[in-house]
């Protein structure tokens, strides 16, 4: 074959690998089947056969066979559970970690960037019909349901309100649509409808999750909860088993309310780069002058001009840590996160009102709600100065 062909038959998978979209399937697993559920068998010495109406009788798969399964598990034995007096410091830090319980949720993909994340991590939307219309509505039923099993397959992204804004945006949330959710609705898969309200409608459920689970922690009387007056580490080294801090002020500064003005002069500049591109695109272009030898290749996107580097103009998120004891914890600022009148409403008539911030202490019982505070942090996280 010639070279020629070659690199054409090269450069033609790597764009079919580029922009045929892949599909990720899950399947539950089967449990093999046992006595009159195995039909009409034979039993053999080591094996199982199945009796059939014409020919010889045949073996049973090994994966059903009960024979060969039962000899199998003779050298299988399960890792027993820890006892609660056996769980070693390790386990018990781990046990107690909202990373590592939400990092070990089950991996699913985003619709939306096509990366694998923790589902913890993601946003289900589930297609709901209208109660007045009867059309299909994705809705995060999810976070409005204790027991979001047996919904019909989900629609997942990231847990990122920028996300959900760049999907709201015309029809870009149709691109995410897969055949599990168009098999599944059938001929009402082309009436499905998007919410224009979604990020607000994602954000005041996280809301509503977040607030009973923190109202229930501080009305209670025991020491899982200490005030402090600031969350450095000066005040934080005497508190033990300290989880994160809960700051009932602001965590915004000065930088951040310009913040929104520096973005609209970066979109400003940007316009007016690629305008300028676009247009001298016969001067800047060195595929189309008169002496050009070659074709521009696949990655050519149009002639380079100046422009602000990525590292400055998308800096790496921010989130607020305090030191305590040698190592970081977060610092959640409620004020941000639920705004002034929820922290009112949370905080009036308990034993913190007036307070600037408590410590939550690590514990399986506020597991959930550190993993709650970090959703709706991560959810409204942005890009700062």
């Amino acid at each position: 074959m010639p070279r020629s062909s070659i690199r054409q038959w090269r450069t033609l998978s790597a764009l079919c690998r580029r922009f045929i979209p892949t599909q990720c399937r899950s399947y539950a697993f089967v449990t093999a089947p046992i006595g009159e559920e195995l039909g009409l068998v034979l039993d053999d010495e080591h094996r199982t056969l199945r009796k059939r109406k014409h020919g010889k009788p045949l073996p049973l798969p090994p994966l059903l066979d009960p024979k060969v399964l039962s000899e199998r598990g003779r050298w299988e034995q399960s890792k027993p559970k820890p006892r609660a007096g056996q769980i070693t410091p390790f386990q018990k830090k781990l046990r107690e970690s909202p990373y590592a319980y939400a990092l070990a949720s089950p991996v699913r993909q985003c619709r939306a960037v096509q990366h694998f994340l923790p589902s913890d991590l993601l946003v289900s939307l589930h297609a709901s019909p209208h109660p007045e219309t009867s059309e299909p509505w994705l809705i995060p039923l999810s976070l409005t349901t204790d027991s979001p099993k047996h919904l019909g397959p989900p629609y997942r992204f990231t847990l990122r309100h920028m996300v959900a804004e760049h999907l709201s945006r015309r029809t870009n949330w149709k691109g995410g649509i897969y055949p599990r959710i168009s098999d599944e609705l059938g001929k009402t898969a082309s009436k499905l409808v998007w919410r224009e309200d979604m990020p607000d409608l994602i954000l005041s459920l996280l809301r509503r999750n977040l607030m009973p689970k923190l109202q229930w922690h501080i009305k209670q009387s025991g020491s899982r909860m200490v005030a402090c007056h600031d969350p450095c580490s000066s005040e934080l080294d005497p508190i033990d088993d300290v989880a994160c801090v809960l700051y009932f002020d602001t965590l915004k500064t000065r930088a951040d309310e310009i913040q929104p003005r520096v973005n609209e002069i970066v979109e400003h500049v940007e316009h007016w780069a690629g305008y300028y591109a676009e247009g001298l695109r016969d001067v800047l272009d060195p595929h189309r002058a008169i002496k050009a030898t070659h074709l521009p290749p696949i990655w050519w996107k149009g002639p380079l001009v100046p422009r602000l580097r990525p590292r400055h103009r998308f800096p790496p998120l921010e989130f607020k840590t305090s030191i305590w004891r040698g190592r970081r914890v977060a610092v959640y600022g409620l004020h941000d996160m639920l705004g002034p009148e929820k922290v009112k409403e949370l905080l009036e008539g308990t034993r913190f009102e007036g307070e600037k911030c408590v410590v939550l202490k690590s514990g399986y019982q506020s597991l959930r709600l550190q993993v709650h505070l970090m959703q709706l942090q991560a959810y409204l996280a942005s890009l700062g100065p």
